[in-house]
């Protein structure tokens, strides 16, 4: 039964726990817990849409496709700088090989020429009036060596060559000129010119110099004069005697046909 305590209700005397307001504020008398955070599961990372790793490959296929072009550009650019260096260097090559021969040709040119200016003014030469005074000009740089002046009988020789003349009794011995003169008939010395003509060993035609009373007419030869010796021949017939211009080698051509050109007869 409910006991009356003079009209008043007595108090619960053992209250639940009581839920504090929604409002109320912390007693700062009260120690306060410190509020832990709740863990978090972790999670495996975002995960690859199909969409993205396809883009991903295409990005890689593209950065492969871009290096390999890198690199087919730098071979290129060196074996294209490895190629215009050879070319340089060949092309430096050349052009110092052209300089060195346009200097060597004119080198020879001016001795050429200084070798020509130096053979002028020519002299002129006068064999012996009793064999018909013939006569020429040649080089003033060529010597003369008289081996027999035609005395008692015998042949007139004169040898001619740039310097100074060989030995006369050398079977090497090579001259610019042979000038001599035979105690015989020209029909005598030609045939002996003749025979190597028939032989194909050298060919003969007709010379003339000068004109008038000075005229020079002869036959001249070419070819294999001696076993070792390919000249040219000059045959004179002059009165009862021939005279012989001989050349010994082609070197001395061009002043041997410049010579024989200016021949006279001065008697």
């Amino acid at each position: 039964m409910d006991q009356n305590y003079g009209g008043v209700a007595p108090q619960n005397q053992n209250p639940g726990p009581q839920m504090p307001p929604v409002n109320a504020m912390p007693n700062p008398a009260m120690p306060q817990q410190p509020i832990q955070a709740m863990p978090v599961a972790p999670t495996a990372g975002p995960i690859a849409q199909p969409g993205e790793k396809k883009g991903s490959i295409v990005e890689t296929i593209i950065l492969v496709i871009v290096c390999l072009i890198a690199a087919g550009a730098i071979v290129a650019a060196v074996i294209f700088y490895m190629k215009w260096d050879e070319l340089n260097t060949d092309f430096e090559i050349q052009k110092n090989d052209a300089v060195a021969t346009a200097q060597k040709e004119q080198k020879d040119l001016d001795e050429a020429n200084f070798t020509e200016r130096e053979k002028l003014p020519t002299q002129q030469f006068t064999g012996p009036s009793d064999y018909g005074s013939i006569s020429f000009y040649h080089p003033k740089t060529w010597s003369i060596y008289v081996s027999s002046d035609g005395t008692q009988n015998s042949d007139y020789e004169a040898y001619f060559s740039p310097g100074q003349v060989d030995p006369i009794d050398s079977d090497t011995s090579r001259y610019a000129l042979r000038f001599i003169i035979k105690h015989e008939q020209a029909d005598d010395v030609m045939r002996e010119y003749q025979t190597k003509v028939n032989d194909g060993e050298m060919t003969a035609s007709v010379f003339n110099a000068g004109n008038g009373a000075s005229k020079v007419s002869g036959t001249k030869f070419e070819g294999q004069i001696e076993d070792e010796i390919n000249g040219i021949v000059l045959v004179i017939k002059v009165n009862d005697k021939t005279v012989l211009l001989q050349t010994d080698a082609e070197t001395f051509r061009a002043d041997y046909e410049t010579l024989i050109a200016t021949l006279r007869r001065n008697s």
